[in-house]
């Protein structure tokens, strides 16, 4: 049986302050996708949905998510209810990049949440674990995709009224990737294989 080391399971996590945020985010008014797939069901069908059109899967053995070849990889998970912090068996948690083992513990993982936040993963706590992967077959525009590589865009600076979008590959959210000058420009740029590619399979990151 896993020991809880009950120090990790407290620890504060406080987001990191250089983490970049879309603009017009507003932590006052922003519900995460987190609190809506534990709140609304009818969303949460369509997301866990959107995450398998777009390449993700459960890991068969949870534990699989120690393994070295899995660093660095983008994953989410649901809560078993015996975590100390008393969510409900299924609490969906959307997760971060994992860092991997510490001093070889295989109690636990740690994982770094897109807020910046370092997190402590206990593996006795873990009831399912949803993984991207780069290699899997996802589905555009009616036809199979294979995923060669990702693609990456700079972070849009300079607002315009003409901006381009894509869904986001972790929280399936419209996201703006581009400010275009006028619709000349904006045209050319959503026509270019690069956003075609990654409109088609949702493989794409800022730099």
């Amino acid at each position: 049986m896993d020991s809880i080391n009950e120090e990790l399971q407290l620890y504060e996590r406080v987001p990191d302050p250089r983490v970049k945020h879309a603009r017009g985010f507003n932590n006052m008014r922003y519900v995460s996708i987190q609190d809506r797939v534990n709140s609304d069901p009818e969303f949460e069908a369509k997301y866990i949905d959107y995450l398998v059109e777009n390449g993700w899967y459960r890991l068969a053995n949870n534990r699989d998510i120690l393994k070295e070849e899995l660093k660095g990889r983008h994953f989410k998970y649901r809560l078993n209810g015996k975590s100390m912090s008393k969510a409900e068996r299924g609490t969906f948690r959307s997760g971060g990049i994992l860092i991997g083992k510490k001093n070889g513990d295989e109690n636990f993982i740690l994982y770094k949440a897109y807020n910046g936040c370092m997190f402590p993963l206990q593996i006795s706590d873990i009831d399912v674990v949803y993984m991207r992967d780069p290699n899997e077959k996802i589905k555009g525009n009616n036809k199979e995709k294979h995923i060669s590589k990702t693609v990456f865009f700079n972070e849009p600076q300079n607002a315009t009224v003409f901006p381009v979008y894509l869904k986001s590959p972790l929280t399936g959210e419209d996201t703006i990737v581009y400010y275009a000058k006028d619709n000349y420009s904006k045209d050319r740029f959503m026509t270019s294989k690069k956003y075609n590619y990654a409109y088609e399979t949702s493989d794409w990151d800022f730099k």
